[in-house]
């Protein structure tokens, strides 16, 4: 065999390799203690509101307040948006547990050097509906979600594989509770 040819089907091994590894790992759901013990809760204020949403990151990874406001604001709309016409005696809570936001440049980059993005970010969240009136816990859910290859322009936008996660945490806990 040439060397040319030996060398393009190196490069092309490498290639496949590297794009394999890019969308093998899942991110791990958190155990942040922000979920209720079954069937009791910690009594809390609500200040009337049906959705309440709590930033509980512990390495938060330069992202600045002003993020974690809009991060929070995300997953409230999104679960506001899921699910419609909320049992007024059902308290949503939700504690965002881990954000990974992404490198626009080094996805740019590897982009073009390897046609994949390298840096994928997503979100973890942690979820409960809890009954006011008995105070039992109806439902949980613990999610976590690197934003796949198949959202490739979310890639390049540092928090949008984060808000999308946040979106997808919301619709599949909608679901869970019967919602949608």
């Amino acid at each position: 065999m040439n060397l040319p040819k030996l060398r393009a089907i190196t490069f092309m091994l490498f290639f496949l390799s590297i794009a394999g590894l890019a969308g093998c790992t899942a991110m791990p759901k958190t155990h942040s203690d922000f979920l209720s013990a079954e069937n009791a809760i910690h009594h809390e204020e609500y200040e009337g509101r049906n959705i309440e949403v709590v930033w509980r990151v512990r390495d938060a990874h330069d992202i600045n307040s002003a993020e974690q406001a809009l991060l929070v604001s995300k997953l409230e709309s999104a679960l506001s948006e899921s699910i419609k016409n909320p049992n007024k005696s059902i308290q949503i809570r939700a504690a965002i547990t881990r954000i990974e936001a992404v490198s626009p440049t080094l996805n740019w980059i590897s982009s073009i050097l390897l046609f994949v993005p390298m840096d994928h970010g997503g979100a973890a969240v942690e979820l409960e509906a809890i009954d006011l009136y008995s105070h039992e816990v109806i439902s949980q859910l613990r999610f976590a979600n690197w934003t796949p290859i198949s959202e490739f322009s979310a890639h390049f936008t540092r928090l949008e594989p984060a808000n999308l996660a946040l979106a997808q945490a919301a619709e599949e806990f909608a679901l869970q509770l019967g919602y949608l």
